[in-house]
């Protein structure tokens, strides 16, 4: 007998649930034909396709559902995760430059091709210089790993947590990476985007 998941209307998935208990969540207005449902090996589709069910679809009571269209999310996560991305890149080998400096101190005499202002930039000296620094590569490292996964719709608390480092540690220059983190939560917020993470970690 088949078991059945459905997509709420805060977009949690419950279940399973047999046919029995559809029918009298249905008859409770907490589905409808229109909701997101699959099957323990299926993929998400509305319950209306479901025979067995024999529901319709039509005007959406109950939990309001929204059918998900995998290519428009995609888009949608794809710009802020390529921003973080690139901020990452960049701010990873400027980060270890700068650690580079903290440790090596007056020792590092390569770092006299430097100008006067760069060099001021990575002048922070002792401990605080060196936790400062490791925090910050900690952080970049996460980022770039939380970003790439949020392009592939893939763990969405660490693209949470990637998108939120962001802003804190402003990946990047010019303070990009609090506009690059702060448009990634506005995305990752979003209902369709939420419930689209939680299908592909059902499916993987």
């Amino acid at each position: 007998m088949n078991e059945y998941y459905f997509i709420g209307g805060d977009n949690k998935e419950y279940g399973p649930y047999s046919v029995e208990q559809i029918k009298r969540l249905v008859a409770e207005n907490r589905l409808n034909g229109n909701s997101n449902m699959r099957t323990a090996e299926g993929d998400w589709k509305p319950a209306s396709t479901y025979p067995e069910l024999r529901l319709q679809a039509g005007p959406s009571q109950g939990y309001q559902q929204t059918a998900l269209n995998p290519q428009a999310i995609q888009q949608m996560v794809s710009g802020p995760a390529i921003f973080m991305m690139v901020l990452s890149i960049i701010s990873i080998p400027l980060t270890l430059f700068g650690l580079a400096f903290s440790v090596l101190g007056d020792s590092a005499g390569f770092f006299d091709i430097l100008p006067p202002e760069a060099r001021e930039q990575f002048m922070l000296q002792g401990v605080a210089g060196i936790v400062q620094y490791s925090l910050s590569l900690i952080a970049h490292i996460i980022i770039l790993i939380g970003a790439i996964k949020m392009k592939s719709l893939r763990s969405y608390g660490l693209a949470m947590t990637a998108s939120i480092l962001s802003i804190l540690f402003q990946c990047g220059c010019c303070c990009l990476g609090i506009g690059a983190g702060i448009w990634a939560l506005v995305i990752l917020s979003k209902p369709e985007v939420k419930a689209m993470f939680a299908q592909n970690k059902m499916m993987h």
